[in-house]
């Protein structure tokens, strides 16, 4: 399982369960967990990265981060808190 930021949004990367050797997930499993991930990567193209509240791209830094106006003054241009 991985969970990232990639480009300003979410980014979940894993398995239904875990792997067996013999037996491994339906693709009804994969489809549920991709419609999942699908939903709240779209969902955090909105909110912001640092507090949660109603974000939008900034595209002010050498990485792209999903901020909102408060936040965006206190994060520094190599993506930091100041």
């Amino acid at each position: 399982m991985a969970v990232k930021q990639k480009w300003a949004v979410l980014a979940f990367q894993a398995f239904p369960r875990v792997r067996k050797r013999g037996g491994n997930w339906t693709s009804e499993e994969m489809d549920r967990l991709d419609a999942l991930v699908a939903e709240f990567t779209a969902a955090s193209e909105h909110v912001c990265e640092r507090c949660g509240a109603a974000g939008t791209l900034r595209e002010t830094r050498r990485i792209e981060l999903t901020l909102c106006d408060a936040c965006e003054s206190l994060v520094g241009t190599d993506g930091r808190l100041r």
